[in-house]
């Protein structure tokens, strides 16, 4: 065997090793996002109970004619925010929009509470209601509702069993 030949083998099979020891690596690393991803979004569904909590306070001081503001510790992100894109290949389609919907659904939600006081009293001051406390309440039990839709969805994922929120499987309607 010639030399050239014998040193184009080693380039190949150096390649071959190279790329294969990258795939692996991240094929690692996507698992490893993927069970970030899982244990954020369990995260999140234990503090779904919490924001419920302070959900229904908040009602309740409204009812006695005062405010409770919604400030409270934010939904966790981060993994969703900077790996999911590394997470995608790993999700089908419904799983992908069950993931992306969560995260939104649970920022909107948060804005939405932390903002409250502001909003209460702006609303209030420019008697854009005629009952603000009633219009305040209303929103409020929305968004309890809307905490308990997310954490069945979140539950469903987490089971393995994502809802198929879109209708993306043939004769759904």
């Amino acid at each position: 065997m010639s030399e050239g030949f014998t040193a184009i083998i080693g380039v190949i099979v150096g390649f071959l090793l190279n790329e294969a020891s990258k795939l692996f690596k991240d094929c690692r690393l996507s698992k490893k996002l993927k069970k970030a991803l899982e244990d954020e979004l369990n995260t999140n569904l234990y503090q779904l109970d919490q924001k419920i909590d302070i959900a229904n306070q908040m009602v309740n001081a409204l009812h006695q004619e005062n405010i409770l503001p919604g400030i409270s510790v934010p939904f966790a992100s981060s993994v969703y925010d900077h790996h999911f894109p590394s997470v995608l290949k790993d999700l089908n389609p419904i799983q992908r929009d069950n993931v992306r919907h969560i995260y939104s659904n649970l920022s909107v939600l948060d804005k939405v509470l932390f903002s409250f006081e502001s909003s209460y009293k702006e609303d209030l001051q420019q008697g854009i209601f005629p009952d603000t406390n009633a219009a305040y309440i209303a929103k409020l039990k929305d968004v309890i509702e809307n905490y308990k839709v997310l954490k069945d969805l979140i539950k469903n994922y987490l089971d393995n069993t994502p809802k198929d929120i879109y209708y993306r499987r043939k004769g759904i309607t």
